[in-house]
């Protein structure tokens, strides 16, 4: 099929629904367009919002808003973290290849994406023992649609190793789903090597957070811990909470009234979220399936101070339910104080999203350790 020319021709029908199910175009997102009809529905789900933009043709305004919510999104850069046992003492400057052929993974992997150019692996800011490689690919495949124009988007691989738990952390920066996909094969490719050089043992796997490594009990707990404040964060508030009763457990009379009119997806919004009595009493956590949370903090270090909306979770899990949706953050919106307003917005963001994800990292780690000391204890009573 000859590919339509985006910025001339409007989708509708069959093609408008690949559109609409883009991972950046959230429920809210959806429900918004719909108001801007005059259209308000109690229920969000894509079963209700589908139908009625499918029967109708979009305008070029309400075009322009979905390809912007897109665009945005995909310019963003994003992180996902990956923990990996290490056993070498040795600076990871000397260890790391001085390169890799990301063309050549992809080749291997009967991948359809390209890398147009790449870095050798350096030292950041001078640290022997935190390296990156820088990437740029150009989208030549429109499976998701005719939406996208021909772009090119960047990723990086960051390797950090953390003396004090002898780990490293691949870290992987990226921006559209095809940046992603490479580095994804490129961590793979790195792990491998480590493995046949021994700097990790052979049946060391990477760890990976992901929605299955939860009960709902657990996943709301980890949530919850990522509003408590750090050294550069501190919590405001949730503007969008991305969750929904657990159809497949039996409900208590008060929660099921939720389900009436086969409610899909809940918003909880405002300073209120802990007084939420789905999140306040722990006896109704295992009920609620939460996917993911944008809130809002402050922030403070010492070259920029303001205010930040964070996304964070299992993006898209309600749309398809995939169990291994792996965690996701994304510092969409970034508010500086007047008298930071020189500073470089993209630093600040790539700072916060960093700062961010060490921050997760360290929840998780906490709460997986409580986890095991349980199961202790409890084996041993």
């Amino acid at each position: 099929m000859e590919k339509l020319e985006v910025n001339k021709h409007i989708p509708f029908g069959a093609t408008l629904q690949d559109v609409l199910n883009h991972p950046s175009l959230s429920d809210t997102k959806l429900k918004y367009l719909l108001r801007l009809r005059g259209i308000y529905l109690e229920d969000s789900k894509n079963n209700d919002t589908y139908p009625i933009l499918l029967s109708t043709i979009l305008s070029p305004s309400e075009f322009e808003y979905i390809k912007e919510n897109i665009r945005g999104k995909e310019l963003n850069q994003k992180i996902a973290s990956r923990p990996l046992a290490w056993h070498n003492t040795e600076d990871l400057i000397k260890v790391v290849p001085d390169k890799i052929d990301l063309n050549k993974i992809l080749k291997d992997a009967d991948s359809k994406q390209t890398v147009i150019s790449q870095t050798n692996f350096a030292m950041v800011e001078g640290n022997p023992n935190k390296v990156k490689m820088q990437f740029r690919c150009q989208t030549n495949n429109y499976n998701s649609g005719w939406y996208r124009t021909k772009n090119e988007y960047e990723g990086e691989i960051i390797i950090e190793k953390v003396e004090e738990n002898d780990k490293v952390y691949l870290r992987m920066l990226y921006t559209s789903p095809e940046t992603l996909s490479i580095a994804d094969l490129g961590v793979k490719h790195l792990v491998s090597d480590f493995k046949n050089k021994k700097y990790t043992k052979p049946n060391t796997e990477v760890e990976r957070i992901l929605y299955s490594n939860f009960t709902n009990e657990e996943r709301m707990k980890f949530f919850l811990s990522l509003t408590d404040s750090s050294e550069v964060f501190e919590f405001q508030r949730a503007t969008d909470l991305d969750m929904a009763p657990d159809r497949t457990m039996e409900m208590p009379v008060e929660i099921a009234k939720l389900m009436t009119g086969k409610v899909n997806t809940l918003k909880i919004n405002g300073e209120t979220l802990h007084e939420h009595y789905l999140i306040k009493e722990n006896e109704n956590h295992k009920y609620i399936e939460l996917a993911s949370v944008e809130a809002l903090y402050n922030f403070s270090y010492h070259a920029a101070e303001g205010s930040c909306v964070v996304q964070f979770g299992f993006n898209g899990y309600f749309k398809k339910r995939l169990s291994n949706i792996e965690f996701s953050i994304d510092v969409s919106t970034v508010n500086l104080k007047d008298e930071y307003k020189g500073a470089s917005k993209d630093k600040v963001r790539l700072f916060l999203l960093q700062e961010f994800e060490k921050f997760k990292m360290e929840k998780y780690n906490w709460l997986k350790y409580q986890s095991i000391s349980k199961q202790y204890t409890l084996s041993n009573e």
